[in-house]
């Protein structure tokens, strides 16, 4: 692995730094230390009541969006006039907003919106990265280059009226709304009068994330106005295209699945899936919500000669598990590779239903980048994709692994799947939608 640069470096010590400041700011910590000084001191036990008070007062305050004036808030405001100024520069500039309700980039590989990002800017597009963050008082990201400029969705908000109206004669203008969150569609029809093309990239199945409790803010009136006014609504599977066109039936929908990265695998890797025991795995996310782990545990169960490495955060506390399944917590991205060469499949094992149905899982194109042969439950999208099987049972899950576990992949198969799925082929397609002409 080589090592990192100063750039590298100079990137983490500020992230160190601002999660410092963080926890300083926190209310948690400054609770804390009051009690903690109370408890040491009759004066400070005391004078308690009050500190409590001035320190909700100031909690108050801190719970407010910045606003004009602020620093954070001037900050976005004049970055944004220093990326318009660069696209206007380019000549036949490419700007992009894209309001993704992900965390802020940070160098590593994210979700659909963050990829989406890093391969626009690629490509030379100048990117405004709407980002959600959950505390006001967290501090701004650190700029990593001149084409993209991160700001959180509080500010964002606040601004979008200005950035619609921003003069930017000769750019292809591009508003990509990646989650419907309530009140970003009343600004649809403001960037489509000012010759925006707007975008609703639909990543998921919001509604089914709701009645699980990950989405709490969905409102469906809000996603289907949205789906009614923008110009194209891109899907990232089958089922989810189905069920956009039946909600609004005179829209514009169409099919873009996920990707993965064209250089996604190390130099020199190598796959040697001849460990013993045999090993098969899965990397992501692990919340109960849509990962079975109930079936896993059947699985493993059934296949005891298996070793089962789990890799994610968000595992439940209390799973009772059989000795074959490892859970190995988080992986940094960028050693997945070493776990994966090992493997004689990657799996799937989440929830079947309409959440899952609606999905095109990243992951997939990654194992099948590591030469992985795949073993999932009902997914729609996946279902005809090379080396992958989708089944409904544990049973029929238990013999497809073993005849995956089997399998010789040959990279000249997944390699042509692969070339027409990466995120770069994605953001020539975002590029490549039609600049809209509005009087």
């Amino acid at each position: 692995m080589n090592s990192p640069d100063a750039t590298d470096l100079e990137r983490e010590l500020a992230a160190l730094k601002r999660e410092h400041s963080r926890v300083l700011q926190s209310g948690s910590y400054q609770l804390g230390r009051l009690l903690v000084g109370a408890g040491k001191s009759p004066r400070a036990l005391l004078r308690l009541p009050l500190d409590l008070f001035r320190l909700a007062r100031s909690r108050r305050k801190v719970d407010r969006p910045p606003g004009p004036g602020s620093p954070d808030f001037e900050a976005i405001r004049h970055g944004w006039s220093a990326l318009a100024d660069g696209a206007r520069s380019a000549g036949e500039g490419k700007m992009v907003l894209l309001f993704s309700g992900t965390t802020y980039i940070q160098g590593t590989r994210g979700n659909r919106p963050i990829r989406q990002a890093q391969a626009l800017t690629a490509h030379g597009a100048f990117v405004f990265f709407s980002y959600h963050r959950s505390r006001f008082a967290d501090g701004l990201p650190v700029p990593s280059t001149d084409h993209l400029l991160q700001s959180p969705v509080d500010i964002t908000i606040q601004l979008l009226s200005e950035i619609a109206a921003t003069d930017l004669p000769t750019c292809n203008k591009l508003f990509v709304i990646s989650y419907p969150y309530p009140g970003i569609e009343r600004f649809v029809a403001v960037f489509r009068q000012q010759g925006w093309t707007t975008v609703y990239d639909c990543r998921d199945d919001w509604e089914e994330f709701a009645k699980v409790g990950m989405a709490r803010w969905f409102d469906a009136k809000v996603e289907h106005q949205i789906l009614s006014e923008v110009d194209v609504t891109l899907c990232v599977s089958r089922p989810l295209v189905e069920k956009m066109r039946s909600l609004a039936p005179s829209a514009r929908v169409e099919l873009m699945p996920n990707a993965v990265e064209a250089g996604f695998l190390p130099d020199g890797y190598l796959r040697q899936p001849q460990c013993q025991p045999r090993r098969v795995g899965y990397f992501g996310h692990l919340s109960s919500a849509w990962f079975d782990w109930d079936a896993l545990a059947q699985i493993a169960s059934n296949r005891p000669d298996y070793r089962f490495e789990i890799i994610g955060h968000s595992a439940p506390q209390d799973l009772a598990l059989p000795k074959n399944v490892h859970l190995l917590g988080p992986v940094p991205w960028e050693e997945l590779h070493a776990y994966a060469a090992c493997w004689s499949a990657g799996i799937i094992p989440f929830r079947m239903g309409k959440l899952a149905d609606a999905v095109d899982p990243i992951k997939i194109y990654e194992y099948l980048a590591f030469g992985l042969p795949v073993v999932s439950f009902r997914m729609p999208q996946i279902e005809n994709y090379p080396y992958t099987t989708t089944v409904e049972t544990v049973d029929a899950f238990c013999e497809a692994l073993d005849r995956a576990c089997a399998t010789e992949t040959r990279r000249d198969v997944i390699e042509v799947f692969l070339a027409r799925n990466t995120w770069d082929s994605r953001a020539k397609e975002l590029l490549s939608l039609p600049s809209v002409k509005r009087n």
